[in-house]
């Protein structure tokens, strides 16, 4: 099936972090599990409400005083089926309970040292 949208890793990482919540998520806490800056997800998160993957909602009221209300972003039943579909498709399967800005990152200055005979 094909998708109304470019599917990139980013998007993939938005859909894992919807799928791996049992709530809804306000755009800030989207880009916080995904491990990418606000700047690349709400465009991520205005494509998939346009083709109704996401339904949103503005917070009520400032429960904090000095903050701005936030908006609340959810998977529609069509989205959480179709996000599913997609992170099978793409990764082999569904993410698991912890969120990609948590898991171990593979560290870089490692293989630098394989590379140059460093470590042993």
């Amino acid at each position: 099936m094909r998708t109304p949208f470019r599917i990139t890793s980013t998007t993939l990482d938005v859909l894992e972090a919807f799928l791996a919540s049992s709530e809804e998520l306000h755009g800030f806490a989207v880009a916080k599990t995904a491990g990418k800056p606000t700047g690349s997800i709400y465009p991520i998160l205005a494509r998939l409400e346009e083709a109704s993957w996401l339904s949103s909602r503005w917070e009520d009221e400032n429960p904090q005083e000095g903050r701005p209300r936030r908006r609340f972003y959810e998977l529609t039943p069509n989205g959480t089926a179709e996000a599913k579909r997609i992170v099978i498709e793409r990764r082999g399967s569904l993410p698991s309970a912890t969120p990609a800005a948590r898991r171990p990152q593979p560290r870089p200055s490692f293989g630098f040292m394989v590379r140059w005979g460093m470590a042993r």
